[in-house]
């Protein structure tokens, strides 16, 4: 076999071999991914059911001496890529995450709707990040967003706007090509 073949042949095993990995990363769990009895008690928050068979544990360094469940946490920001939801574990959640929102009825008496978040495997969270039960009125959240508002029908002026914008790309890149 000559060297070159060879070469190859051992560079295509290498592509199929697992990545040793980092033995000096740490995976760690925030501290806001607890949920602490106290206000699970005390009626601010409630868990899904799923989380009912995870025993409390003790915090030696709390000096209420209160008692916690891990859980799994959404984080993120205003665009879709910056959402991620850092698991019980401390892994990170490698699935697709939808967006909805929720009917809720308000303290007045008046109904409104909160955005929440369900996973590909059916975790639901509310817009704290927080688990929740899978609620009952949901909605599809429109996808369509531009500068982070949502589309709607484009005044005559955009409209002008727009096609004036597309001329100049137009132009610019027509001019490039020369």
């Amino acid at each position: 076999m000559k060297t070159k073949t060879k070469e190859l042949l051992d560079n295509l095993n290498k592509i199929t071999q697992k990545p040793k990995s980092n033995i000096w990363e740490i995976k760690t769990i925030p501290d806001t991914n607890k949920m602490w009895k106290s206000t699970i008690d005390s009626g601010i928050n409630s868990l899904p059911k799923s989380y009912d068979k995870n025993k409390w544990i003790k915090d030696p360094t709390d000096e209420d001496e209160d008692l916690f469940k891990w859980i799994d946490r959404m984080y993120g920001g205003v665009h879709k890529s910056d959402q991620k939801l850092v698991q019980k574990d401390g892994s990170t959640y490698t699935g697709k995450i939808h967006k909805k929102r929720r009917l809720i009825k308000g303290m007045n008496g008046d109904n409104f709707y909160s955005e929440c978040r369900i996973t590909a495997d059916g975790r639901w969270f509310d817009n704290c990040g927080m688990p929740i039960e899978a609620p009952t009125k949901v909605e599809e959240e429109e996808e369509k967003q531009t500068a982070g508002f949502i589309d709607s029908e484009p005044t005559e002026e955009e409209l002008v706007e727009q096609a004036k914008l597309k001329a100049e790309r137009e132009q610019k890149m027509l001019q490039e090509l020369k």
